[in-house]
């Protein structure tokens, strides 16, 4: 068993937070978050031009490092936080980051990033589902009860208004026969939830500000079925990883991006998922090999390495 410790770093947003902790819980003892603080003069730069320094960052010097431990970062502003980190704390520093830094890759012990990014490099290891901080009860007994999972407009898909009440209607179709636990995303337009709620149809529950990982973990957990929208790869990830039989939903399909339509296609021939019809039956997946395939797979990285080897000796 090794005993690593990590520094879980990013701006804060609750996707990255989600996948820097996804992958802390994965192969980490224990950990902590710090979320950084770029300057304003930074902000809007290109990650090139932000410095790797402690004059790019409001609270960077907050961090004191004095064992070796593990800087697990993602997102823009943090790419040059971990590379300043592990000059600034030489040796004592193995830096992750998650998603392709658009940087010197070379500054990196370890790159993870999707495997419909296609990136490749010596120190790099791609992973097909989007890591996250998602708990889900394995063992909960499964009740009758459809979960949508819905998402919205991005600099894909519009979410117009076509979209918007093909899924109400096949919404309403689906509590006739079961009922439906609706999740809407944070880019779920407000005008699509208001016109939901005028269903009044009591098999419709409508579970708005789910963003407890705990939660989230537990409705999806204790469905039989379950729908996701196609315009999300951190949803179908997290849907997937419940082990519940989980349906993708399709619209907008002249405006889906190529590396979407990889990433749906990669996770259709792996059995993780089915496409929608409302004929579709329930149906369970187990996750336990992948997941501890890719924990191997990174902790066999950072045992290669150097650092762990002079940690060891």
């Amino acid at each position: 068993m090794i005993d690593l410790k990590a520094i879980t770093i990013s701006e804060g947003a609750a996707g990255m937070r989600s996948q820097i902790e996804g992958l802390a819980n994965l192969i980490c003892n224990s950990y902590r978050n710090f979320d950084v603080q770029i300057k304003p003069f930074f902000k809007n730069l290109p990650i090139q031009l932000i410095p790797a320094s402690a004059n790019a960052y409001q609270n960077i010097d907050q961090i004191k490092i004095q064992s070796k431990v593990l800087v697990i970062s993602c997102g823009k502003k943090s790419v040059k936080a971990s590379i300043y980190l592990k000059k600034k704390f030489k040796g004592l520093v193995f830096n992750i980051h998650i998603q392709d830094p658009k940087s010197n890759h070379d500054l990196f012990d370890l790159i993870i990033s999707p495997e419909h990014d296609r990136l490749k490099k010596p120190n790099s290891i791609s992973t097909l589902l989007a890591l996250h901080n998602i708990n889900f009860d394995l063992n909960k007994k499964k009740t009758n009860s459809i979960n949508f999972i819905i998402g919205g407009s991005n600099k894909y898909f519009k979410f117009n208004e076509e979209t918007q009440n093909k899924i109400l209607n096949d919404i309403y179709f689906l509590s006739e026969i079961s009922s439906v636990n609706v999740i809407p995303s944070r880019r779920t337009p407000s005008e699509f939830i208001k016109n939901l709620s005028m269903l009044k149809n009591h098999n419709i529950k409508l579970f708005t500000n789910l963003f407890d990982p705990v939660t989230y973990g537990n409705l999806l957990s204790e469905s039989n079925m379950q729908i996701v929208t196609w315009d999300s790869i951190s949803m179908i990830s997290e849907a997937i990883s419940s082990e519940t039989g989980t349906f993708l939903y399709e619209f907008e399909e002249d405006s889906c991006p190529k590396r979407y339509q990889l990433f749906h296609q990669m996770v259709k021939q792996k059995g993780f998922i089915k496409s929608f019809s409302r004929k579709m039956k329930p149906y369970t997946v187990s996750m336990s090999s992948y997941n501890s395939e890719l924990k191997s797979k990174i902790l066999n990285k950072i045992k290669s390495n150097l650092w762990f080897k002079n940690s060891v000796s």
